[in-house]
């Protein structure tokens, strides 16, 4: 059940050699994950950068790297993630894919931290070495926290403190844009 992702047109500016502005890329991001992180969702990262600061005079794409959930540890990345909504038929007991609440457990990556409570329309429960700020582009999503809920609106945005939190989309997909920059506990 991969979720149909949208193009998203990425117009990356910089400088020829004369110091003008000029359109470096203008095509759609070239790095898309689909299903990643949960059945159905998928990342559209549209740019990466590996220090702060950063280099400016470069002319590579650096959004075409390979897929990582997390940013550079020192950088920091701009994603899209696009999520579906849960259909009135779906049927939490025979979702293939949901993962139980466990003990915290380090992912593989060494960066991000899992709690489970994953099913196909939300992502597990996680923390992450990072600060993230989210805008909701589209749609409505639900931020869960161990307070409680957060139904999030078009506009709203969230920031993050490498705090346990979980996503799902209960009534209708969502469009939500990230920057995800590294941090230190």
């Amino acid at each position: 059940m991969p979720i149909p992702m949208r193009p998203v047109r990425r117009v990356v500016t910089g400088q020829d050699k004369d110091g003008r502005s000029v359109v470096l890329f203008d095509s759609a991001a070239p790095n898309v994950n689909v299903g990643g992180v949960a059945a159905s969702a998928g990342m559209t990262d549209i740019w990466a950068f590996q220090q702060c600061p950063v280099p400016l005079d470069s002319t590579s794409d650096d959004g075409a790297g390979p897929f990582s959930f997390d940013p550079p540890s020192r950088g920091g990345h701009l994603r899209i993630v696009h999520s579906a909504d849960k259909p009135a038929n779906y049927d939490p007991a025979s979702d293939q894919t949901a993962v139980a609440p466990h003990a915290p457990r380090l992912r593989p990556n060494g960066h991000t931290w899992d709690r489970g409570g994953q099913n196909a329309f939300s992502s597990p429960v996680h923390r992450s070495q990072t600060v993230d700020y989210g805008v909701l582009l589209e749609g409505l999503r639900t931020l869960r926290l161990d307070d409680g809920d957060r139904v999030l609106r078009p506009g709203d945005t969230v920031v993050q403190l490498s705090n346990w939190h979980g996503w799902t989309n209960p009534d209708a997909p969502s469009l939500m844009a990230f920057i995800m920059m590294g941090g230190e506990p």
